[in-house]
């Protein structure tokens, strides 16, 4: 079963690990990674442990294009997604696809007719 992860508008899925690719970024424990700003608010969904995030598009190619974050990789036992307006995502070790969803309102839905 896949896991999948959200917090507002972003949204994180439990992959296979892969050796890193593209371009690699990693934060020193207690800096910030951040993985993708609030589009309204400008918050930031961010990550204080140590951990690797790196593009490669070529694993993405599913993904609509734009919503594409990159891979995440958590080395330690745990990692803590945190946000100003959300409860903190708790991240196991491993690899997990990023990528940024729409957030819908109550506006948002309507009906199709046939």
């Amino acid at each position: 079963m896949t896991e999948i992860f959200a917090q507002g508008d972003l949204l994180l899925e439990r992959v296979d690990d892969v050796a890193p690719s593209g371009a690699v970024a990693e934060n020193a424990e207690g800096a910030a990674m951040v993985l993708l700003e609030g589009e309204a608010t400008g918050h930031s969904h961010a990550i204080r442990e140590r951990v690797k995030l790196f593009r490669d598009d070529r694993l993405a190619r599913d993904i609509p294009a734009g919503l594409y974050v990159g891979h995440l990789q958590v080395g330690s036992a745990y990692a803590w997604v945190t946000h100003q307006e959300h409860a903190p995502i708790t991240l196991r070790q491993g690899t997990y696809r990023v990528r940024r969803q729409r957030e819908l309102g109550p506006r948002d839905a309507r009906i199709l007719a046939d």
